[in-house]
């Protein structure tokens, strides 16, 4: 009974929430369903193996990311993060491992007012089986209701694949992605002479990303009840990626351009990157789980290392509900 407890209220704390692109786009290693649903039911599964179920999940979430699902890194490179953002999701989790779940990402638009900026789906496959390996892979499609905003996603297909090894005390990861989109932006300067200059440019963004972590799940159980768990997990995370954005259509000259790209919406994004060391980062995510229902937060703490005229520190963050039957 405890281990099909653990089962549904762990997974319960899994946002898939909408959100989008990085400056330099590594992939971090971002909080994965399968992930502590293993590490929880080592705790009181003797066998190590997760009891097949299927089962429905709701939830709702608040956040600042508006990039990716599960790519924290991706995230950390949005050029604003002070943008709250509602996140209700419904999925559901076959026992095979399958999965289908689908989401929105709901904000209040100092221009437009509160509406939906984006819609996402993702299919996936997390295997569960496993005592020790965790392994996932994701497929999110974006459809952008507003192609103008600077709160839509310039990534509308994300790959997203991760593995652990989880015998040890330090858990090392690796995790994989690839982000590509199309995405549009407006840019208003004024001219010396009073007279205004708008700019509509079109882009189109191609990002891999590899990250390597290690960390640990400290879990509890029984704390206020009999029939709750907490589990505290620190991710420590090194980032590499390659990315380009290329411009396909402008209505000014690209000299402007250049000067003009500093303050667009992803400004370490401009022209092509090489494979290289971006960032490290540290994943806090804490779950509390009691009887179908799970609450979990979460922050991202990214310092990115290339040169830049941009600040190096970002922070991305998240709190959950969900319910499960």
């Amino acid at each position: 009974m405890l281990k099909r407890f653990v089962l549904i209220t762990s997974l319960l704390g899994i946002m898939r929430m909408a959100q989008a692109q990085d400056s330099t786009l590594p992939a971090a290693a971002a909080f994965d369903s399968a992930a502590l649903l293993n590490d929880l039911l080592s705790l009181f599964d003797t066998t190590g193996v997760a009891p097949a179920r299927s089962y429905t999940m709701l939830s709702m979430g608040v956040t600042n990311r508006l990039f990716s699902l599960r790519n924290n890194r991706l995230n950390a490179g949005q050029a604003t993060t002070s943008t709250l953002v509602y996140t209700p999701s419904a999925g559901y989790y076959h026992k095979s491992g399958l999965s289908l779940s689908v989401g929105a990402s709901l904000l209040d638009d100092l221009v437009k007012g509160f509406r939906a900026t984006q819609f996402s789906i993702t299919p996936a496959f997390d295997l569960t089986g496993s005592r020790y390996w965790q392994l996932g892979v994701s497929y999110t499609y974006f459809h952008i209701t507003d192609r103008y905003s600077v709160y839509a996603s310039p990534v509308q297909h994300d790959l997203y694949a991760q593995a652990s090894y989880n015998k040890g005390w330090l858990q090392p990861g690796l995790a994989v992605g690839y982000s590509t989109g199309k995405f549009t932006e407006i840019f208003s300067f004024k001219l010396p002479g009073g007279n205004l200059l708008v700019d509509t440019g079109n882009y189109r963004l191609n990002a891999f990303s590899l990250t390597a972590s290690v960390g640990h799940d400290f879990d509890w159980e029984a704390i206020f009840t009999k029939s709750d768990a907490l589990s505290f997990t620190p991710t420590l995370m090194l980032n590499l990626a390659s990315d380009s954005t290329r411009s396909l259509s402008h209505t000014i000259g690209p000299n402007l351009l250049r000067f003009l790209s500093r303050n667009r919406r992803i400004p370490r994004l401009q022209g092509k990157n090489s494979f290289r060391a971006q960032s490290v980062g540290m994943s806090l995510n804490l779950t509390y789980s009691t009887g179908k229902w799970s609450f979990m937060p979460q922050c991202y703490l990214d310092y990115y290392l290339p040169a830049t005229d941009q600040k190096r520190l970002a922070t991305t963050f998240a709190v959950t509900a969900g319910y499960s039957f």
